[in-house]
């Protein structure tokens, strides 16, 4: 059984990129920070303001945050790949990816809605009513309901990006190397949520409030809305380079890889 440090998988994270830090930029800023700027112009694909538009422009975000995650992890674990070979990897495996993330996310809901009856049953829990904002107790089971499942499921995209297989293998195989380490993932996993919540209020409610008050409201093609989503990609790009280069150091940990490292081209994109 292969052995499991998270502070390894940090000490390696700050190596590489130390070391190829402005080729992981060079993705974050392709695949997450350019797409968070059109997203914030065009707006949000929900809401009165909601156009034909907005909605391709989520989707495309979403599709591209993926395949940078991917392209990120697949740098990030060596060996030597080309930038642009990393993100091609990363659009290839996307469709699995996708499909264990759809396949986890119904496993949630059933374990969710039968948690809910119980709990209702028991006088527990309130059940949601049509209109109105779910309970806080829901929202709560929901969150620990993901952060159960991520602490194993994260790792499928790392697989994804070094390895083969269909989305049923990629969720055997992340179990198979997270099972005998579950706690330590999911002290991970919680981490990551907290800071992810940190730099989300961060940017959407501290910078946001600010940008409005000095530019004015952000509404579809505003400045203010154009400047918000450079702030916003800005600010999210180094912790989604940083949590996934950790993902993709501690599966190399527990797959038994040792001490690869990343060795990236400065060109190939």
């Amino acid at each position: 059984m292969s052995s499991l440090s998270i502070s390894a998988a940090w000490d390696e994270t700050r190596s590489i990129l130390l070391r190829d830090g402005q080729l992981f930029a060079a993705v974050a800023l392709a695949l997450i920070v350019l797409p968070e700027v059109v997203f914030a112009v065009v707006g949000s694909p929900a809401g009165p303001q909601a156009t034909q538009i907005s909605s391709l422009a989520y989707i495309a975000v979403v599709v591209l945050g993926f395949v940078g995650q991917l392209a990120l992890n697949r740098l990030a674990i060596g060996p030597s790949v080309t930038v642009g070979g990393a993100i091609a990897r990363g659009f290839a495996r996307f469709p699995s990816v996708f499909l264990v993330l759809v396949l986890l996310s119904l496993a949630i809901m059933i374990v969710a809605v039968a948690l809910l009856m119980a709990l209702s049953a028991a006088h527990l829990a309130v059940l949601p009513v049509s209109g109105q904002p779910p309970p806080l107790s829901l929202v709560a089971m929901l969150i620990l309901l993901v952060a159960l499942a991520f602490a194993v499921f994260q790792l499928a995209f790392p697989i994804a990006a070094v390895e083969t297989g269909n989305p049923l293998r990629l969720i055997s195989r992340s179990w198979h190397l997270a099972k005998h380490h579950y706690g330590r993932l999911l002290a991970f996993v919680v981490i990551i949520f907290f800071c992810f919540a940190v730099v989300v209020i961060t940017s959407q409610f501290g910078l946001g409030s600010v940008i409005a008050v000095l530019l004015g409201r952000p509404t579809p093609g505003s400045l203010s809305a154009l400047v918000l989503g450079v702030v916003t990609g800005l600010i999210q790009a180094p912790f989604t380079v940083i949590a996934a280069t950790m993902v993709a150091r501690i599966y190399v940990q527990l797959s038994g890889g040792g001490e690869a490292q990343a060795s990236v081209p400065s060109s190939g994109i």
